[in-house]
């Protein structure tokens, strides 16, 4: 009875009425539809993903990893929002596929079944593999190769949920994985996924070498930044015999404390308001000879937002209470003040890790099974690592730095419809300033006329 109902409905004098032609929402996913085409992605992922379909009927692994990226680059979090993609038949015409799939279902299927370490290491290293072709090396040149942890709250029992540190939700299960970073241009160049109660440095020797075995023939590494949380004396070693600098932050144990308590003032140089450095050589007792240590401290009141913590074996000593400390080990023989600046760029990386969770939703899609969990983690990873490209080599300078949220709004949402004429199919989308459409134009442009790192990347990458 209700679709034979002939009711008019009107809202403030407007006629609703209703239309089976095909429109979606995302008309501004045919600029990635034709980045996706020049790189050759699709034979790629068909490689790369250690899962085999045999189904006559199959969607094949591209169509649902595409499905993957795109509920992504539309703002969802969950498999369940697959629903924002809207007409499937639109976006699968654009992109050249068969179909879509409709069913949330479909994705977990496929990750549950990379569910062994095998799979997932291999399908690591053919991400990369084809990443790093792709990547434009000759412009960046050098880099500072930087690790850092995150904390990943989960709400269930999945594989690999522990209880440890969580400074946001103190004894909620976790997942805490290792990311390592180049930190000037922002890719994210390896991770691993642990347990929730394992430490930061917790198989960061094995996770330093297989990153070093990824970038050494690539790109110059100026050196190594790492937080407090990789203040090991192995894994300072390991890089030593690299022959690499370094600069990692100290964890500040009572002999490191008593230490900086025993520097005078006169050993204190003001580099600038509220701020002083000093520098001094530091053996632990277990440790193997004397390091380099840098010493920043900054006047709490001078400086309300001072960096750094309290010394709490001093914390009755009223004008020791007055600073923070921040301390680092290093073998370079820069000047303290000039260590302490090349060690900041650092927060790039907590910039990085704000933008995989707020626009990549990094702290999504878990699975139960833990390696089906990395898995999805990696293809998020990857998707971010071809955001950055597409950012870096199609957009304009001061748009290089916006963030996927922005660039959703701004090119992404645009209503479109999909028409013909004649035998051609045509995505009319709907931009009502010509300034827009200028732009547009523009990067439609610059995306055929870009020339991928390297050209022949399928052979290459087989």
């Amino acid at each position: 009875m209700q679709s034979k109902c002939n009711t008019k409905i009107e809202v403030n004098k407007v006629e609703i009425e209703f239309t089976s032609k095909q429109l979606i929402s995302y008309g501004g996913f045919s600029l990635i539809a034709a980045f996706f085409e020049k790189i050759k992605l699709r034979d790629v992922l068909e490689s790369v993903i250690p899962v085999k379909e045999i189904s006559p009927n199959s969607i094949g692994i591209y169509g649902k990893v595409l499905a993957y990226t795109l509920m992504l680059y539309a703002g969802g979090s969950r498999f369940s929002h697959l629903l924002y993609l809207g007409c499937h038949e639109v976006l699968s015409t654009l992109f050249a596929v068969q179909r879509l799939p409709l069913a949330s279902t479909t994705l977990t299927r496929l990750f549950g079944k990379i569910n062994k370490l095998k799979d997932v290491e291999s399908m690591s290293d053919g991400l990369w593999s084809y990443l790093s072709k792709l990547i434009p090396w000759s412009k960046i040149i050098e880099d500072w190769l930087t690790f850092d942890s995150s904390v990943l709250e989960r709400y269930g029992k999945q594989e690999g949920v522990q209880r440890g540190y969580n400074p946001n939700k103190k004894g909620r299960g976790s997942h805490n994985p290792l990311f390592a970073f180049l930190n000037k241009s922002k890719y994210v160049v390896n991770l691993w996924n642990r347990p929730g109660n394992a430490a930061s440095c917790n198989n960061i020797i094995g996770f330093f070498e297989s990153t070093w075995h990824r970038l050494n023939s690539l790109i110059k590494i100026n050196g190594i930044i790492a937080d407090s949380g990789f203040y090991l004396l192995k894994f300072i070693q390991t890089i030593e015999t690299k022959g690499l600098k370094y600069i990692i932050a100290a964890r500040l144990y009572r002999p490191l404390q008593r230490k900086i308590y025993s520097i005078i003032n006169t050993k204190w140089k003001e580099a600038a308001d509220g701020i002083w450095v000093s520098e001094f050589m530091f053996k632990h007792d277990e440790w193997d000879k004397e390091r380099r240590y840098i010493a920043v401290r900054q006047d709490i009141k001078r400086r309300t937002q001072a960096m750094g913590k309290t010394l709490p074996l001093f914390k009755n000593d009223f004008y020791m209470n007055e600073y923070r400390y921040s301390v680092w080990v290093t073998n370079m023989d820069d000047k303290p003040y000039e260590v302490w600046v090349k060690c900041r760029p650092r927060a790039n990386d907590e910039n990085t890790l704000k933008e995989l969770k707020e626009d990549f939703a990094l702290g999504g899609f878990s699975m139960k099974k833990f390696y089906s969990t990395e898995a999805s983690m990696l293809i998020r990873v990857f998707i971010y690592n071809l955001f950055v490209l597409f950012r870096y080599e199609i957009f304009e300078q001061q748009e290089k730095i916006e963030r996927l949220k922005t660039m959703r709004y701004k090119y992404f949402v645009l209503p479109a419809q999909l028409g013909s004429d004649g035998r051609k199919a045509i995505l009319r989308i709907s931009v009502v300033k010509q300034k827009v459409r200028s732009k547009l134009l523009y990067l439609y442009n610059r995306i055929n006329q870009y020339v991928p790192a390297c050209n022949d990347i399928c052979n290459a990458f087989g």
